[in-house]
């Protein structure tokens, strides 16, 4: 079996996507028997809690590679932060194992993205979520047959609890929900306006949000659109967020800089149909009209993609069946864990025979 070292800085308290994608996959390839260790030093105690049950080890990140704990493979996640990749990346030559980046995060949120251009660029294999991810490393100078398309995964936790959640919250008409970081690239702000257009055709509909605040002036947002209908749960944990997926009647996070968000998948993994904006490659994420709604990222717009679901809810279940499918189908973690293990072995193999990583 493989001994891998995962690397990922973390974003201590909440937990954002590829932190759970860091997670996920550590968890899927602990299952399979390998042996799994993270570097981070920004976790939350859920986070702690859910890897220390799933047999992988954490500790922070050492400022030399250790050389009685040397992996086969170093494998880096998010590219936020430049400093935590940078560190894979030096970890890995100097153990001399293969490295292995997943940017995870969009350019549009990347603090350096020239630093992180470069750790792709050195990378054994980098793994992208979608083409359009490919495309773009690509045309930024990254080697083509580096890039490996391994896509996105769910993972809700337990059973879920949709009349428990309404029963909680006192819902008993339509639910929108927002999950995410509140943060406006996310689109809560234009959710939050879009709210009254809905309400002329719906005046029942509950929207609802889940998450951490991130922009300084979240609460003066929340503030200047108050209303009953419209409720912040804040930060939740992972049982709340599988309730409050199998209680919504509609999935909303209109973002506009994006990868391919996790939530996504968890939504149609509940059988929910997904509104999402206009980010690099959302229309290849979000397949309009086939399980979910691609809005233009301005409230009216997305007024409409709202009302059009609520309007219709055949339609809204057409779209949420077809998620849940492609979920059944292709967006899985053991697809995705299989993908994984084909390039490690690869590079393992190459590294093996002839003293270098690359394939």
């Amino acid at each position: 079996m493989t001994h891998v070292r995962v690397v990922h800085r973390g974003y201590f308290p909440a937990r954002a996507g590829a932190e759970v994608m860091t997670q996920y996959l550590a968890e899927s390839l602990r299952r399979r028997g390998h042996t799994v260790g993270l570097y981070s030093s920004e976790m939350d105690e859920e986070s702690a809690r859910w890897m220390a049950g799933a047999g992988v080890v954490v500790e922070v990140l050492p400022a030399a590679a250790p050389a009685a704990d040397r992996p086969d493979v170093v494998h880096a996640v998010d590219s936020v932060w430049p400093d935590y990749p940078r560190a894979a990346l030096r970890l890995a030559q100097e153990w001399g194992v293969p490295f292995v980046f997943t940017p995870a995060s969009a350019p549009g949120v990347w603090q350096d993205p020239e630093a992180v251009l470069d750790v792709c660029r050195q990378a054994d294999a980098v793994f992208v979520l979608t083409e359009a991810e490919r495309r773009m490393l690509g045309e930024a100078g990254v080697d083509p047959t580096a890039l490996h398309v391994v896509g996105q995964g769910a993972h809700l936790s337990g059973t879920a609890d949709a009349a428990g959640f309404r029963a909680r919250h006192g819902i008993e008409g339509p639910l929108v929900l927002f999950l995410g970081r509140k943060m406006r690239s996310k689109g809560y702000g234009l959710l939050l306006e879009a709210a009254t257009t809905v309400w002329r055709t719906h005046p029942d509909t509950r929207f609802v949000f889940a998450g951490p605040d991130w922009d300084e002036d979240c609460a003066e947002l929340f503030a200047a659109h108050a209303d009953p209908r419209i409720l912040d749960l804040g930060l939740i944990g992972e049982g709340e967020k599988a309730d409050a997926l199998a209680a919504c009647d509609v999935f909303c996070l209109p973002s506009t800089v994006d990868v391919f968000p996790l939530v996504y998948v968890e939504a149609w993994a509940s059988g929910k149909p997904v509104i999402g904006s206009t980010f690099m490659g959302g229309d290849e994420v979000v397949r309009h009209g086939v399980d979910g709604l691609i809005s233009e990222p301005d409230s009216a717009s997305v007024a409409a993609a709202v009302t059009r679901l609520l309007d219709d809810p055949g339609e809204a279940a057409a779209l949420g069946a077809a998620g849940r499918a492609r979920v059944d189908r292709e967006l899985g973690w053991e697809a995705i864990t299989d993908r994984v293990e084909d390039v490690y072995d690869r590079l393992i193999a190459r590294a093996a025979r002839t003293g270098r990583p690359a394939l």
